[in-house]
């Protein structure tokens, strides 16, 4: 019976990972969900301190997307709106897009919106078109390995929590 239930909680979160890369939330519903089978499931099998733990995690995917995306803008030149700029458009163009190709434009509308944005920023700074371009291409590289990151740590709380069933 352990089996199924490591079983079945692996497909809801592998499930929930595919959501990070709509950029949506699929981290924090993979702990939502640890929560809930700590709560509800197996006695011993998920405890509340490691769904502390994968918290923890969960955090520290956030932290490296972010990260991630201001390191890759700086490395390309951009000013700190500049940066700005490239979340913002970022935020906007995974919700603009999502819509598109059955959910998967929010990942394009993510990656471009966070070079438009930037780009834009720091054209309306008066920096050059291949300046901007440059600081654009920072921030959209970062953006991407940001969310390389985030899911990779969705991928290690997806192994973590499945190991608590194997015997």
């Amino acid at each position: 019976m352990d089996l199924l239930w490591g079983l079945g909680l692996g497909l809801v979160l592998f499930c929930f990972l595919w959501l990070n890369l709509l950029s949506l939330p699929g981290n924090w519903l993979m702990l939502g969900t640890l929560a809930l089978m700590a709560w509800l499931g197996p006695v011993g099998r998920i405890t509340w301190a490691f769904v502390g733990l994968m918290a923890a995690a969960a955090v520290l995917g956030e932290v490296l997307e972010f990260a991630a995306q201001l390191i890759g803008g700086k490395r390309g030149g951009a000013s700190g709106a500049g940066n700005f700029g490239g979340i913002v458009g970022s935020i906007a163009g995974a919700i603009l897009l999502a819509p598109f190709a059955l959910g998967l434009g929010s990942l394009a509308g993510a990656l471009f919106g966070a070079w438009a944005g930037c780009f834009i920023v720091e054209r309306l700074r008066q920096e050059s078109h291949q300046r901007a371009a440059e600081a654009a291409w920072g921030a959209f590289w970062g953006r991407s390995f940001g969310l390389v990151g985030k899911s990779a740590i969705g991928a290690t709380i997806i192994v973590m929590s499945i190991s608590r069933f194997v015997a």
